[in-house]
This record gives structure tokens, sequence and C-alpha cells, in this order.
């Protein structure tokens, strides 16, 4: 009987995991945009590997020029943020091809650094009067803190005293708001971000555009008969869920189809955030901030305006990562695996495919969020404990003689660590953190499985001291990361509930013992199951 359960657990395992694998590849209708071009994209020439922050790198005429021939079809506009890094070749290429500018001048901390941007910029303003139709000093300064509303007031104005074109400030809706009586007088426009992924309080899809709505009719009143650009709006399609706000190709979507009908509808002008996926921004805001761009890095179209959407293009991939993953898993099983019986048999074959499922959500949160060779190799090897795992574990379940010994309690306590690990950093810097369930997933089913088949085996797990360390520390930093985005988080709540799954076996045995020196040593963890 004990067997059986564990037979039926693996197999609602491999169903839920096959629909989170297949259900991403069925096309979603979402309604189509009255538009059929976007009025304006934030534009960065940076692909993998390349960043703002190296400032050896320069891009060439031709990569800002292939970049543009992608973007033409899509747009006449795009918005930049800088001129260095050779994004001052940007506008005599546009020109080229009748496409306009937003002219952006990088405003930090260094006067060096800024006395550069302001110089440049004017230059590229004054040389590129019908190609350069705004030139905005500052993105988002006073958020940053790099300077004062008094400081940004002296850039404008010796900026609107050099060149012709309308010239204006881009900040979050926030500290126009905060500022607006400095600022008011200071621009020809106003460039608000309003991003409802971002807020203190993210909106859900769901409410999303009514934010957009409330705060740029909001900021409209505030400055009443100025011109008033959204400078930048968008959704992520990859990366963490904040509270209710989840990335996704179909959410972002519905996202840019709705703002740009808003848009339409209500005279607004709007840039979109942004033009390309930019790997980059992950180093600052996590795996999310790489996943913003209507196309992906090289130019491949990722959103779309009309038609309906497939959430992963390469869902399929992922799907043969997981058989891939789970006959690699099967074939080990055998190998070790003193002898299989009919229900061991299926059991190890349908553990194998959920176990594969595993590893190949693991393998697609690894390719997201890699930033280095340094989290290549933690992500292989926290695949290769998963792969180790599942071959353990499974051999264990599978098997009429429900014998656990040293490894097992080695394999637990590894797992152990890198559950606290992941909620240690949610728990203290969880604003750019993922919610990586896939990481432990296998060993918490293991040990849900394990108590099904039998209670006692629980008790058997070899273990030592510091699994109750870790597993007593990771508790309350599981509660509070998991507080901290409310039960609207579903990825943070799936999160905690498998940490949680993982750390009870070590607290029950040290609240039901009293002492972790109950632990028994590996020859004493023996447990039959005669019902097998």
């Amino acid at each position: 009987m004990g067997r059986g359960r564990v037979l039926a657990g693996l197999v609602i395992a491999v169903l839920v995991l096959a629909g989170v694998l297949v259900r991403p590849g069925i096309p979603v209708d979402v309604p189509d945009s009255s538009m059929s071009r976007v009025p304006c994209v934030s534009y960065a020439p940076f692909r993998d590997g390349e960043s703002p922050f190296d400032q050896m790198f320069h891009v060439t005429r031709e990569r800002l020029a292939e970049d543009l021939a992608h973007l033409k079809s899509l747009t006449s506009c795009v918005r930049t943020y800088a001129s260095s890094n050779g994004l001052d070749q940007l506008a005599a290429e546009a020109e080229k091809l009748g496409m306009h500018v937003l002219l952006g001048i990088w405003i930090g901390g260094s006067p060096v650094d800024n006395r550069s941007e302001i110089e440049r910029a004017v230059t590229i303003a004054n040389a590129h009067p019908q190609t350069v139709r705004a030139v905005i000093v500052g993105n988002e300064v006073l958020l940053r803190r790099e300077q004062a509303p008094e400081g940004m007031v002296a850039f404008l104005r010796e900026v609107r005293s050099r060149v012709s074109q309308p010239v204006t400030y881009a900040d979050v809706w926030e500290f126009w708001t905060r500022h607006a009586a400095v600022l008011k007088n200071e621009v020809d426009f106003v460039t608000v971000h309003i991003l409802p992924y971002w807020e203190d309080e993210p909106a859900d899809i769901d409410t999303a555009l009514r934010h957009v709505r409330d705060v740029r009719e909001s900021v409209g009143r505030l400055f009443t008969g100025q011109d008033i650009l959204i400078g930048e709006t968008g959704w992520p399609t990859r990366g963490r869920q904040r509270e209710g706000a989840e990335p996704g190709l179909v959410n972002a979507t519905r996202f840019i189809r709705g703002v740009l009908d808003m848009a339409d509808s209500n005279g607004w002008r709007v840039n979109l955030i942004e033009a390309f996926d930019q790997m980059w921004k992950r180093d600052q805001e996590g795996t999310v901030g790489g996943y913003w761009g209507l196309q992906q890095t090289g130019g491949k179209p990722k959103i779309l305006l009309k038609g309906p959407v497939v959430e992963d293009p390469d869902w399929l991939r992922w799907v043969l990562v997981a058989l891939g993953s789970g006959v690699f898993i099967f074939v080990a099983i055998i190998i070790v695996s003193k002898r299989i019986d009919r229900v061991g048999f299926a059991i190890s074959v349908v553990g194998a495919l959920a176990a594969g499922g595993v590893i190949a959500l693991l393998a697609r949160h690894s390719a997201l969020s890699s930033r280095s060779w340094l989290e290549w190799g933690v992500n292989g090897g926290v695949g290769l404990l998963a792969v180790v795992s599942a071959v353990a574990f499974l051999s264990v379940l599978q098997s009429k003689d429900l014998r656990l010994d040293v490894w097992h309690g080695l394999l637990y306590r590894m797992t152990l660590a890198v559950a606290a690990t992941s909620a240690f950093g949610l728990a203290f810097g969880g604003r750019y953190r993922d919610f990586p369930a896939s990481m432990v997933l296998i060993v918490a089913v293991a040990l849900v499985l394990l108590w099904i088949r039998d209670t006692r085996a629980l008790f058997a797990l070899p273990g030592k001291p510091e699994d109750v360390w870790l597993a007593g520390t990771t508790v309350p930093a599981v509660l509070f990361a998991c507080s901290v985005e409310t039960w609207r988080n579903d990825d943070a709540l799936v999160w905690g509930a498998t940490v949680i799954a993982l750390v009870s076996p070590a607290i029950f045995r040290a609240v039901y013992c009293h002492k972790p020196s109950f632990y028994r040593p590996s020859g004493a963890a023996g447990l039959v199951d005669r019902a097998g």
C-alpha cells in the first residue's frame, strides 16, 4: 500500500509539471491594438556581455544602423539616455532612415562626466535639428539622489539656452509631484515615468492600465497647460513576481496593447520601455531587469501588436529537456538499484519523469537568471545536486526495503543549505531576487512521499545538529519573505511551501525528540516497509 500511495503522488506530480511545461505553448487570445506602430521606444545598444558601465565599450555605426533597421518597421522614434559608449553617432544614423530621436543627457554625481554629456548632446542637437526632436536632461536623477532639484534646474536652464529643441527632465511620477513647484517652469514639457510593476505597491495586470490612466490624469491636473510625455511605461516578460504583478509575455502584450489604445484614444504622447532586452540590467534589478524589450537582443520580435500570444515560444525545448533528464535519471536508478519489481519499475519511470520536469524548470531559471560564469557554475552545481538527489531518493522510494543511509542525509543537508541561502537573500534583500522553488523541489517532494509511505521515515533520515540550525533559521526568513509579498504572489507561496516542506523533517525530529542529539548514526537508520 505504501508504494501505491507513492506512485499515485508521483503521477499527480507528473501531471502538474506537464501542465507547467506545456501550458506556455498554448496560444492565448489578447485584444489587438488599434495602433499598428509604436510612437516611440527607449533604445540602448548593449547586447550580451556589454554594459554602459564598461567605459571601454564603444558601439559601432554598423551596430546602430542594424538596430535602427530592426526598429524602423515598429517605430519612427527612439529615446536615448546618454551620448557615451558611441551613442553620439545615433542621430546621424537615425537621420539616414528618416527617424527621430529624443536625445538623452545622462546626469549623475560626477561633474566631469556631466559636463562631457552636456557638451556632446548640445553638439548633436545643433548638428541634427530635424532629427533630434527634444532633449531630455537627466533620467531619474532625483530618484537616485545624485543631484538636488536646484542642481537640475541649473542644468535645464543651460541646455535650454544652447539648443533650439524643447527641453525636459525625466523621472517617476512621485518626484514630479514632490518637486512640481521647482521644475514646472524649467521644462518645455513634462516627461513622467509610470511603471506599475515597480511601484511600492505593485499593480497587477488587471489594474495596471487603470493605474497608468490615474497617474497620467493626476500629473495632467498638476501641470495644467503643459504637454506631458509618458517617458517610460512597460511590463517585463520574465523574472520574479512582485505581489500580484506577474511578469510574462502574455501580460506584457496585454499591457502594451492596452497602453497604446489608451494613448490613441486620449491623445497622449507615450514612449515604451524598451526596444531590446538589456541583459546588463540584471546586475542592478535581478532577472526581471533584463526582459523589458519589445524585441529580443539582436532584433527578433517578441511583443506584437496584433494576434494571439504564446507565453513561451521555447516551451518545446524545455519539454525535451524534461524528457531527456527523465531518461537519464531513470537509467541511473536502474544502475544503482539492486533489483526492481513491477511496482518499483512504475515508480522509477513516473518519478524520473517528474524529476526531469523539475530539472527543466531549474534549467530555464538558470538560463534566464545567470549573469556570469560564477552564477552558471553555482546553478549548475545546484542542478547536479538535484539530479543526484532524484536518483538517490527515487531508488529508495521504489524499493520494498525503505532504507535511508548517510548519503541521503548529506543530500538533505546540502539542499537545506541551498534553501537557507535563498531564504536569507529574499528576507534581507528580496526586491530583485527570484523565488527559486525548483532548486529544492525534488528533495522536498521526496520527503513528502517518504512521509506518505511511512511516517517513521522522516525520523530515520540520518541527520546532524546543523540540520536543525539551518531549518530553524530558514523558517522565519521564509515567513518574512512571503509576508512581504502578500498572499497575491503565488510564486512566493509555492516557494515558501516547498521550503517549509523541506525543513519540516529536521524541525519535527528536534521537537519530538527534544534535542538534536537524537539523530541516529547511519547504520541504525533502516526501516522496512513490509506492506510494500
